[in-house]
Order: C-alpha cells, then sequence, then structure tokens
C-alpha cells in the first residue's frame, strides 16, 4: 500500500489486524478530555500494526490562541525524540565497521583522553581524581558515561560546573561542545551507574568525526532523504512556519504560553545542533522512522539498518542486563526505572512484571520534554507515536495509559 511522504499511511479497519474498533475508540475519549479539561491544547495520536494504520485521531489545538487545529502535518519540537534519530544514524557508522562499541571514544575523539570523576569540593573548588575507565561509544549511547546535563535546579557540583560554563549553549559548534566537555568532571566512573545526559549529543559530534560530514548533513543523507521524512529539520523552514505548533505549559492553573510559535528559536538558524533534543518533526515523519524500526531497519524499499543490527541495538545493553533502577538511575529520564533496561536506542522493557504500567516483554521506544514519545512493540508488531506541545511533558501519565489503551484492545 503506497505511504506518501509527509502524510499518513492509508488506514485499515482495526478488525484486519487483530484489534477490536470499540475497545480502540476509548483513546478518542481518552485524550479529549485532556484538551476538554484544559491539561493539553492539542494532541495527535497514531497506531500501526502489522505495518498498517489502524488508528490516527487529532485533538484540540495547534494554536489555541489562534483556534488553529491540531493537524497530521502540525510541527513539533520533539526535543529527546531526537536521541533515537541520532543513535540510529550512528549505528549506520557501526555497521560500517567504523568504530566498536567498546573503544574508547578518545580514540575518535581527544579531547575524552584523561577524564577525572569529581570526588568532593564544589563547583568552584572540585576535587576530582583520574576516572577508572575510558568513556566509550556504548556509554554515551545507554547514559553512563558519568556525562549529566546541568539542568536548572540540579544542585550536583557536575551540573552547577556545566551551567557555570555554558555548555551545549546554541552558540557552540559540536566540536566547540565536546571540547567543553571534556574539560568538566564527570559525575561518576563511566560504566557504574545511569544518569540522564549530554550523551547524545557527543554521538552527534562523533558521526561527525567518523564521517568527516557535518552533523545535519549526515542526517539528511543517511536518514530522512531515504526515510522521505520532508519535515524532519533543525530548523523550520519559513514555508513551513505556519504548521509550529505553540508550546504551552500550566504553571498557575490555566494552560499558558510556554514559546510562541511566531518567534520561536525553531524558525533560526542556531549553530548547536543538538542531536540529543534540538529537532522539529510531525506525526506522519517519526511514524516513518518509528515504522522503519519496526520492520527491522527498512520502510518502503530504503534499508538504513540490518535486521540484526535492529535487534542488537534494542536489547538492554546495561552492564549485567541490570534496570535503570539497579544502575542508581534518578533525577529526569523520559522513562520509568523499575523493569527497564536501556538499548542503544532508548528504553527497553526487560521486566513487564516490574514495570509501572502494562506493556510487553522487549518493547522498546523514548519522548520527548514536550510530551511526545513513540514506542516499538515488536511482540505484537506495533508502532506508536504520540505528538502533543506541553511543558514539562511528565506532567500528566499520557503515555502510560495511552499503552493500556491500545494493548487492551488487541484481540487476535
Amino acid at each position: 500500500m503506497p505511504w506518501d511522504h509527509g502524510a499518513l499511511p492509508e488506514p485499515v479497519t482495526p478488525e484486519s489486524e487483530g484489534m477490536d474498533s470499540e475497545r480502540l475508540s476509548l483513546v478518542d475519549g481518552y485524550l479529549q478530555g485532556y484538551v476538554d479539561q484544559e491539561k493539553l491544547a492539542g494532541s495527535s495520536f497514531a497506531v500501526m500494526r502489522r505495518g498498517r494504520l489502524v488508528y490516527y485521531n487529532a485533538f484540540g489545538h495547534a494554536r489555541r490562541e489562534t483556534e488553529q487545529p491540531m493537524a497530521a502535518d502540525t510541527i513539533h519540537r520533539i526535543y529527546s525524540m531526537s536521541k533515537p534519530i541520532t543513535s540510529v544514524a550512528l549505528l549506520t557508522l557501526y555497521e560500517q565497521g567504523k568504530f566498536q562499541l567498546d573503544d574508547p571514544i578518545e580514540k575518535y575523539l581527544p579531547e575524552f583522553a584523561e577524564m577525572r570523576v569529581l570526588t568532593g569540593g564544589s563547583a568552584a573548588q572540585p576535587v576530582t581524581r583520574h576516572a577508572t575507565a575510558s568513556i566509550t561509544p556504548r556509554h554515551i549511547m545507554t547514559h553512563t558515561a558519568g556525562l549529566t546535563y546541568g539542568f536548572e535546579g540540579v544542585p550536583h557540583a557536575v551540573d552547577e560546573i556545566y551551567r557555570y560554563r555554558k555548555i551545549g549553549n546554541d552558540k557552540q559548534t559540536l566540536a566547540e561542545f565536546t571540547e567543553a566537555l571534556g574539560k568538566a568532571p564527570l559525575r561518576f566512573d563511566p560504566g557504574t551507574s545511569w544518569n540522564y545526559s549530554y550523551g547524545t549529543d557527543v554521538q552527534g559530534r562523533l558521526i561527525e568525526a567518523l564521517s568527516g560530514m557535518r552533523f545535519d548533513d549526515y542526517l539528511q543523507s543517511t536518514l530522512f532523504d531515504p526515510l522521505g521524512m520532508v519535515d524532519t529539520s533543525f530548523t523550520v523552514a519559513a514555508d513551513k512556519a505556519d504548521r509550529l505548533a505553540n508550546n504551552y505549559t500550566r504553571p498557575r492553573g490555566p494552560l499558558e504560553l510556554f514559546e510562541d510559535a511566531t518567534d520561536s528559536p525553531y524558525l533560526r538558524q542556531r549553530v548547536f545542533k543538538s542531536g540529543g533534543g534540538g529537532l522539529t518533526s510531525t506525526l506522519p515523519d517519526y511514524m516513518r522512522f518509528g515504522q522503519m524500526l519496526a520492520n527491522k531497519g527498512e520502510l518502503d524499499g530504503a534499508r538504513v539498518l540490518g535486521r540484526k543490527t535492529v535487534e542488537y541495538a534494542t536489547s538492554n545493553h546495561l552492564p549485567g542486563g541490570a534496570d535503570m533502577e539497579a544502575m542508581g538511575a534518578g533525577g529526569f529520564a523520559e522513562s520509568a526505572f523499575r523493569g527497564v533496561g536501556f538499548c542503544l536506542i532508548g528504553s527497553v522493557c526487560i521486566d513487564p512484571v516490574a514495570a509501572p504500567n502494562m506493556q510487553s516483554l522487549g518493547d522498546y521506544g523514548w519522548g520527548g520534554a514536550a510530551g511526545t514519545r513513540f514506542w516499538v512493540d515488536p511482540q505484537e508488531d506495533l508502532m506508536c507515536v504520540f505528538m502533543t506541545q506541553f511543558m514539562p511533558g511528565g506532567r500528566y501519565p499520557v503515555q502510560e495509559y495511552l499503552r493500556h489503551l491500545v494493548l487492551q484492545s488487541i484481540v487476535d
């Protein structure tokens, strides 16, 4: 069945793919409820089973102020849903034999040689020692490198150092970013714990070093063009600007603008191409990316990764098969910790009973700060994408309940 670029695939009845329409329609009331209660301005959701579109609907507004409806082609800031895209791009270089997962990363990025770990002191006067191991590509792909993000409000001295030195600011090139990162101490020895971090942005710089291309050019030629992701980019083009959604928040009750689409930084070129959180995309574009993964690396005749690579990459890569909770994970993440490991693309369910919401063994995916989420369930041959624009996205358990509503509708 043909699938035009930038559009949704042709829908089929849920019954034709072993799902119950009436059960699946519960999604409508659930998502409309968030709009009616003014918790979200709008959202859209799509479910693919066995490569066929069995559910799609959009709710509410992309821009409430002008009553612009949410649509399939609405452009969203996908924030950390950029991460799986970057990791897949790096895996294409892994397939070419450009690196091994456990290589010392200083082999390719010498600025990470002689890393040190914070042991005490303060951000102004840190006490450090030499790290017991080198950072590796596997570490930066699983957030176990000892790096962090420098989020506001995080009191750890290393996060304070990131903030003071403005590591990851929009005016840095990726090379300048990793140079600055290499001079900051680590929070822990590589491979000994889990902490959400700039690791995926380091992947972007590693892609440049290995490919000899600019990171954004590599994404375009290796993923976006072959997969027909026509609306995915770091900058929203002028002729598409009217499709960018507003981003909302709710600090005092009513929804308020967090970022006005008409004056968004995403309308302007930024030097820092953040593979960890800088892309914009649409529901159909991300569906094409997700379905490529669900198809074990191929979509519409374009093969991005080999079948075995996808299976290997979506296995748990945390040491000893641990879940994130056992790795000492804490603070912010786009996933639960218990019963959930980390693969080379995102989180992966390793214990469905221990995990806090119903999901299949091997279910993997990731989300973004404004509430977007995608997941692939290989056991049930499902691929789902949810889009919205609300900060912080983790305030509501939308994604968890959507999983329940999708899985309870399977009847074959």
